[in-house]
């Protein structure tokens, strides 16, 4: 068996502590007229940053099902556009447990459940009260604020 470092061993112990315990949200209701409720299915819990500003945390809930099933799909690319420096945000990968993403595991998307999507901030370049842009497969869909 390979052992792999025991900081980055730690790093994502921790980064698995972080996002169970960020799992149990209250339940957000959208406003009306939501854009997101129409257009992807999901009501925005928040973007914040975690890890020190490393990494920002998407969290949503889904409300559609069948609208969300495309943000969920395994093979898709979530990402975070920030187009204040041009540059584009992905899902970080761990050798241990994978993306750093939920996706709907056998085409199942669950109503009424809460999601997570996490994202590399390199260089800290995306800050509090920054707007960024929600993208599957380099397509923007949602502007968001990072709270």
């Amino acid at each position: 068996m390979h052992r792999f470092p025991l900081p980055l061993r730690r790093l994502c112990a921790g980064l698995l502590a972080a996002v169970v315990t960020g799992c149990a949200a209250p339940p957000i209701q959208p406003p009306a007229g939501d854009g997101l409720a129409q257009s992807l299915g999901i009501a925005v819990h928040g973007v914040h940053l975690s890890a020190h500003g490393s990494l920002i945390d998407l969290r949503y809930r889904v409300l559609d099902p069948g609208k969300a099933a495309m943000l969920l799909e395994p093979k898709r690319k979530v990402q975070l556009l920030d187009p204040r420096h041009q540059a584009t945000l992905g899902v970080p990968e761990s050798p241990i447990i994978g993306p750093m993403r939920q996706t709907a595991r056998n085409h199942v998307v669950y109503q009424d459940r809460d999601y997570f999507v996490l994202f590399v901030n390199p260089g800290h370049a995306v800050g509090a009260g920054d707007t960024v842009l929600l993208a599957l497969d380099g397509k923007p869909l949602a502007q968001l604020k990072v709270e």
